[in-house]
């Protein structure tokens, strides 16, 4: 019995691989041209540039002791705990850093500063092209655009906002003063052409395989569909008699 539904599994796989080998011509030709469709179109898209800068950012310790402190020299404005506090707090505002960067309006102020230095960029431009990544205190505030000049003066606006508006993304900064301390340790770097290969072999790889997932369910339907006679086994299976003898063909 188990000899016999083995023997049946083997002759369906056989059944399975007469049909693919019967369309070989679609199982290979759909996942090519979608392929190849696939990674023409890939090659054709536009060239972007990227360009960062790194910054270390904190917050700015308070320049006013509070109410009822006692009297201190001038020198000694700055308290260990004021130093201590400025640091700590600096924790929770890079953790939102990268939110800030990426928003709608950091990318509005960035584009109005812009405008004031004489370039003329789109804010949705800005606003679809920068991000932040945060390693400790450090923070690189990267662009992408359709130029290197483009995504280079992006960056630099970007800096140049951050160390002017600081805390006002917060809603915390203090009159006349930005509330962070933004300095930069890697300047804006020489924009280069965005290299995104594993994306490009990850796209046309995806389409290709559903090419041929599409080739072969399209084959089983061709083959479900066909009512022609092809076989000694078919025949028997669609008219439930038993073949007694096959005339070749040649």
């Amino acid at each position: 019995m188990v000899i016999a539904q083995d023997n049946l599994q083997i002759m369906q796989l056989k059944l399975y691989f007469a049909i693919l080998h019967r369309f070989w011509w679609l199982v290979l030709g759909l996942p090519l041209l979608v392929g190849g469709i696939s990674l023409l179109a890939e090659l054709r898209q536009p060239v972007r540039y990227a360009a960062t800068a790194r910054v270390m950012v904190s917050q700015e310790p308070f320049a006013q002791l509070p109410e009822n402190a006692p009297p201190v020299a001038e020198g000694d404005l700055f308290t260990d705990f004021n130093l201590s506090h400025s640091w700590l707090s600096s924790e929770y505002i890079l953790d939102d850093m990268p939110q800030v960067v990426s928003s709608r309006m950091f990318a509005d102020d960035v584009q109005a500063l812009l405008t004031e230095q004489g370039y003329s960029i789109d804010a949705a431009v800005i606003y679809g092209s920068l991000h932040a990544s945060v390693l400790h205190r450090a923070v690189t505030i990267s662009a992408s655009a359709a130029t290197p000049e483009q995504a280079e003066v992006i960056v630099r606006g970007a800096v140049d906002v951050l160390n002017t508006n600081g805390l006002k993304y917060w809603d915390r900064s203090l009159e006349g003063d930005s509330g962070l301390r933004v300095g930069i340790i890697d300047p804006v770097s020489g924009a280069a052409p965005i290299q995104n290969t594993r994306r490009m072999v990850l796209n046309v790889g995806l389409r290709t395989a559903l090419a041929l997932g599409a080739a072969v369910g399209l084959i089983f339907l061709l083959y479900y569909l066909d009512d022609t006679l092809r076989d000694r086994q078919q025949i028997e299976e669609w008219l439930g008699v038993q073949v007694l003898g096959v005339i070749p063909k040649e």
